[in-house]
């Protein structure tokens, strides 16, 4: 399957958002701030047992490293974006803590700050 298809495929995936919390309380609250609040330059996610992804962003791209140890930037997808970065064979989507890495040949990863 083509990286690109695969990542047109998970992004509306990424993107849904639970109605569950709806008139949540605090909790909703602190989760739709933290959703606003911009993506810290450096920080490290646990993917649970396939280890942790490191990220760099500079915004308009971001240098990882993944759980199995590759070193790659991606730029933003479109230009314009601040929470999806990719290019062949990976895609990156940002959400709050949350990431999901994408790798072309491999299951996808959620990963958690």
């Amino acid at each position: 399957m083509r990286p690109a298809l695969l990542f047109c495929l998970l992004l509306p995936v990424a993107a849904c958002v639970s109605e569950s919390n709806a008139g949540g309380g605090a909790q909703a609250a602190a989760q739709a701030a933290e959703a606003g609040a911009p993506q810290p330059a450096h920080a490290v996610y646990d993917c649970g047992p396939r280890g942790e992804l490191t990220i760099d962003n500079f915004r308009s791209s971001v240098r990882l490293v993944d759980p199995e140890g590759d070193d790659v930037e991606l730029p933003a997808a479109p230009v314009t974006q601040r929470s999806r970065y990719g290019q062949t064979p990976y895609a990156l989507v940002l959400d709050g803590n949350e990431a999901l890495y994408m790798k072309s040949g491999r299951e996808p990863v959620n990963c958690r700050r």
